[in-house]
């Protein structure tokens, strides 16, 4: 067998002299195992490991284009006794390796036979050069990466990676590792190189942080720090992200920056409230607010540019400043659309665009209230966005809202609960309302904003971390906003219910963000707010009156059902039917036309429309097929039933009390079998008591 050449780490090869072999060695494996892992402790020992003579398959005297770089040399610490060829892999017996930052190096494993001998398996491997230390919530260790070079590539990769086949599949130099096995080695190489150089700590999401021995820092998505060149890293950022968060050539002087607040406030209320919403987000892990923020409003009405004021404080698009880089869309999935917000904390966000219209599908209009219900209700209750658990069924950290959301909107979904328009505060927009001069905008009044709210996004942020007592001061700018706000609410809204109570303090505390412009130019905080408090004021009590709307239509499903039931039996969209299905006037005490029945011509009673089956003897109730119903609710236009599907149509009106409860079928409660003539139909049983005055 050939046997592979040996680097020698105990000689110097400078002057190219070979190694000769030593006596044959007679001791057990398990002192020749010994021998690999400690080093071999005698002169046969140390002869036979070496094998014949050859030279080195790397010279000691290498020269190194990062010679001087601060790498710990993974060589150096040595015992001058050991002979391998190599580093033992700790936790992978028999085998060694050699590594280098250039991207060389070389895997061996131990074969054992008549000799022992060192075989070649990988002509390279794989050169830690930074060990990564994902900072957690709680502040302590939740992960590891590592910054790894194999051949010309160098990339970082997370532990969890690089368990998987996939983890490697960005090296276009891993030759030779397909297999699980030599990935299980190259893992071990990997985290046993990583153990000798020091911790640099990273975060997974913008914003501030309190670094263990530094203190408060600020993160941006580009990995910069405020205070400067703090020692942290930053994942995960999607390459436009990082790109738009790149500081801008030079900075804005102070009076452009105040030139840029007058020229917002003197071109709509909207994109003034955005960059108090984006203002307020700098902040929001040092005193959160509990809601989020929603544009409504028809296409073309200038939505995404006043949300994008708040947006340019920390980024700018590039190459062109115009259409903002968002933090996804609304049309995403939902795992996308988690993770993404998750990222940016204490940053505006942009969630852009829902595109519901009115002739949107019931599909459309569900998946859409799907993802407010999740975003708006983890920003409302300060939880997870959604829980998840490991494959142990211990919990799993999940994806958080770590700022204000901002979300711009075609269409509110009709059907969105009461209790999401609790936990939110809606702007309604008009296209030519005056509430953002979108011309202005779109002839390049926006784009000349870039470089004042960049200046302005940086010096909020220092002037957050100069105050000893943030929370106090957030404080006190959000009871100044409140008090400001109030009058122009109690104007529109005199008598408003204690749910509204929540939305206008939620609504003060984004308008509070106008403070910290304020802070930072020479415009008074109550100039600003002077702009935006009416119309904001005008906004919430629409916001108002559709919770109202949607407080009735959630409580009156069951009238609801009678009514469109009655409607629709009088105007003869339907027509009753007995228990063994024959059609006439079979209800006591009500007309002809309220059942929906009339004589023909040869004096059968006919009818139109669906069926609607009357059984006295169930409470009384009459029966309706699911689909049948459902296509009378939608077809009524009623906004308290109309938006439904078929699947869940029937535990909503059980829950509701519009229907009765199957007692004889456990698994399906909410419908009925019932023998109809000759028929065995599944029907859902309404009271009747909700369609006549029986």
């Amino acid at each position: 067998m050939t046997q592979p050449q040996l680097h020698d780490v105990t000689a110097s090869f400078s002057d190219g002299t070979l190694h000769g072999a030593g006596a044959r060695d007679h001791r057990s494996p398990r002192q020749r195992r010994s021998d690999v892992v400690d080093g071999p402790t005698s002169a046969p020992a140390a002869a036979a490991l070496r094998g014949p003579n050859r030279s080195s398959l790397r010279p000691a005297t290498k020269a190194s284009p990062y010679e001087n770089h601060a790498h710990p040399d993974h060589q150096a610490d040595r015992e001058e006794g050991d002979e391998l060829p190599g580093w033992p892999v700790i936790g992978s017996p028999g085998w060694c390796y050699e590594a280098d930052e250039c991207g060389g190096g070389a895997l061996r494993k131990l074969r054992r036979g008549k000799t022992e001998e060192w075989e070649l398996i990988l002509d390279w491997a794989p050169y830690v050069s930074e060990r990564l230390v994902v900072l957690g919530d709680d502040g302590k260790s939740s992960g590891r990466y590592y910054t790894i070079t194999i051949g010309a590539d160098t990339l970082t990769k997370s532990l969890a990676d690089l368990r998987t086949a996939d983890g490697w599949n960005d090296f276009s130099d891993d030759a030779g590792a397909a297999s699980r096995a030599i990935r299980e080695v190259l893992i071990n190489v990997i985290t046993d190189q990583g153990k000798r150089l020091p911790r640099t700590f990273v975060v997974t999401h913008t914003g501030w942080h309190q670094l263990p021995g530094t203190g408060l820092t600020y993160v941006h998505a580009d990995g910069r720090t405020y205070p400067a060149d703090r020692p942290v890293r930053i994942i995960g950022a999607p390459d436009p992200l990082r790109r738009a968060a790149a500081p801008l050539e030079g900075t804005a002087t102070f009076e452009d920056c105040c030139r840029a607040i007058r020229d917002i406030a003197s071109h709509g209320w909207a994109p003034l409230m955005g960059l108090a919403v984006g203002a307020r987000s700098l902040a929001h892990s040092l005193r959160p607010v509990a809601a989020t923020f929603i544009f409504d409003a028809a296409p073309n009405s200038g939505k995404t540019s006043a949300a994008n004021t708040g947006r340019s404080l920390l980024l700018t698009p590039r190459p062109s400043a115009w259409p903002p880089v968002p933090t996804k869309g609304m049309n995403s999935t939902v795992t996308d659309i988690e993770c993404a917000i998750d990222f940016e904390g204490d940053m505006p966000t942009l969630l852009d665009d829902i595109p519901l219209t009115r002739t949107s599908s019931t599909m459309e209009v569900r998946e859409m209230e799907k993802k407010l219900e999740l975003i708006i209700r983890a920003a409302g209750n300060a939880t997870e966005i959604k829980g998840r658990r490991n494959r142990d069924l211990t919990a799993k950290p999940g994806n958080r809202i770590r700022s204000i959301p901002t979300i711009a909107a075609q269409m509110l979904p009709p059907s969105m609960q009461e209790s999401l328009y609790r936990r939110a505060v809606v702007a309604y927009l008009g296209r030519d309302s005056g509430d953002v001069d979108w011309r202005w905008y779109k002839a390049g009044g926006g784009e000349s904003l870039s470089l004042p709210l960049r200046t302005i996004g940086d010096r909020i942020i220092a002037h957050l971390h100069a105050h000893r007592s943030v929370d106090t001061y957030l404080a006190d700018l959000e009871a100044r906003a409140l008090e400001q706000l109030i009058p122009h609410v109690e104007g529109q809204l005199p008598q408003r219910s204690g749910t509204m109570d929540g939305v206008v303090t939620a609504a003060a505390a984004m308008l509070s963000g106008l403070g910290l412009v304020a802070a930072v130019t020479d415009v008074d905080m109550a100039d600003l707010i002077s702009v935006v408090a009416p119309p904001l004021a005008g906004s919430l009590a629409k916001q108002a009156l559709r919770m109202d709307e949607q407080h009735i239509a959630q409580d009156g499903v069951a009238t609801a059902v009678g009514d469109v039931l009655r409607k629709a039996l009088s105007r003869r969209d339907a027509h009753i039917r007995d228990s063994k299905g024959n059609i006439g006037p079979v209800v006591p005490g009500q007309s002809e036309q309220d059942q929906g029945v009339r004589r023909q011509r040869g004096g059968a009673w006919g009818g139109q429309g669906p069926a609607v089956y009357w059984f006295p003897d169930r409470g009384p109730a009459i029966g309706i097929t699911n689909s049948n119903l459902n296509m009378l609710l939608k077809a009524s236009g009623d906004p308290r039933v109309n938006s439904y599907v078929d699947r869940s149509l029937p535990d909503t009106l059980l829950q509701a009390g519009a229907t009765l409860r199957n007692t004889a079928q456990k698994e399906r409660v909410t419908s009925h079998r019932v023998r109809v003539g000759a028929d065995n139909l599944r029907l859902l049983l309404v009271r009747a008591d909700l369609v006549w005055d029986l």
